[in-house]
């Protein structure tokens, strides 16, 4: 069975998607892909002998050639939502409540948002990253940037998808200090990045920067690497390939379809979000200190020695700052993370356990059950 494959391999998030969809493929393995690029659609030779398409519909233009094609077609895109054709996207509020939430949790209280106009995933991230705030009692700066040509300057890692950087420069610079940035994806954020640099602004200690995509070559090619999101790219190839496969063996009778959403998987987090907007800076260095050890069975004397602080010292900021106690913080942050790793459902008790810094799962399972109020998912 034929199966046409349209989306990019010039970015990670395209080669992830691809090989979501390969996953799903070598499973079946009644399936044979045919790949072409989104931005250069194919001739109809093709699509002779196919069964269906799984696409990056980035336009109009490119969604009427498709659907004169006859074949079910998939969009992993979803820019607009197209009768006839089903959909399988990110869950673009979950990507915007996930920053929110990074940023709430790093102490930060002055942020902004850096988005693309009228482009449709950035304004749901928008929405629900500001939403998210406002509901604290925040208020968030946004700025919407024009792109240069249309959705298919997303799918190409070299280009540069936003115009007007000296407004957007000059945005930057208006913002109070320190200031939490979510970009809406990864290239955005290494121009925010690259622009807060030029003008002086240290990174993440003035402004703390958070993209979307983990393309990791992009992130890790910053001056400070950008933290970001993960939306589970192979997870939406995999989920596009078993809807395709889905409608290839009953189509369904009704109009229009509804778009299926993944979530994302986690936050990848880099030296741009690394430091917490606290202080006094020795309190914000344990505190991203205790955040890189998560794997560690760390305590309020380790605390000690990291920070050169007494015991009284460490104790008294704790719940000065923090309303907390030092043990009580550090198992906060490994049973959030923990139940955030069960959640995602990928991996056993026992390794959330090891990754959390359990020496047994019995020990874990205590702690877990005790902060909140259940045991742990066994699988």
């Amino acid at each position: 069975m034929k199966i046409i494959l349209l989306t990019e391999n010039s970015s990670e998030y395209g080669r992830r998607l691809v090989d979501g969809v390969a996953a799903y493929a070598q499973k079946t393995r009644d399936w044979r892909l045919a790949w072409g690029n989104p931005d250069a659609l194919p001739g109809r030779g093709m699509f002779d002998g196919a069964s269906g398409i799984i696409a990056r519909v980035a336009n109009d233009d490119i969604a009427r050639r498709l659907a004169q094609t006859g074949l079910p077609v998939v969009d992993v895109f979803c820019q607009r939502e197209y009768a006839d054709f089903f959909g399988v996207n990110s869950d673009h509020e979950a990507i915007g409540r996930l920053a929110s939430e990074h940023f709430l949790s790093k102490r930060h209280t002055a942020f902004a948002f850096v988005g693309f106009r009228n482009v449709s995933f950035s304004m749901k991230r928008k929405r629900a990253f500001t939403e998210t705030l406002e509901r604290q009692g925040h208020t968030v700066e946004t700025l919407e940037m024009p792109l240069i040509r249309d959705q298919r300057a997303f799918f190409n890692m070299d280009a540069r998808p936003i115009s007007g950087e000296r407004t957007l420069q000059a945005w930057l610079g208006k913002l109070p200090r320190p200031v939490a940035v979510f970009a809406a994806n990864d290239l955005l954020a290494v121009t925010v990045s690259r622009l807060a640099k030029e003008a002086g602004v240290s990174v993440p200690e003035e402004m703390a920067i958070l993209g979307v995509d983990d393309d990791r070559l992009l992130c890790a090619c910053a001056e400070t690497p950008i933290s970001s999101i993960d939306p589970n790219a192979f997870g939406i190839g995999f989920s596009a390939a078993r809807a395709l496969a889905a409608v290839l063996k009953k189509p369904p009778s009704r109009k229009p379809h509804p778009i299926h959403h993944v979530a994302p998987r986690r936050i990848v987090e880099r030296a741009s979000t690394e430091r917490h907007a606290i202080k006094p800076q020795w309190l914000a260095d344990a505190l991203g200190y205790i955040d890189s050890a998560l794997d560690k069975p760390l305590s309020t004397a380790d605390l000690v020695a990291r920070t050169g602080r007494s015991h009284v010292t460490l104790s008294k900021m704790f719940a000065e700052k923090l309303g907390t106690s030092p043990v009580r913080y550090i198992t906060g942050v490994k049973m959030n993370a923990a139940k955030k790793m069960l959640a995602a459902g990928n991996l056993l008790v026992k390794e959330v356990a090891d990754r959390t810094g359990y020496a047994s799962v019995a020990r874990f399972s205590t702690v877990y059950k005790a902060f909140w109020g259940h045991s742990p998912r066994f699988r």
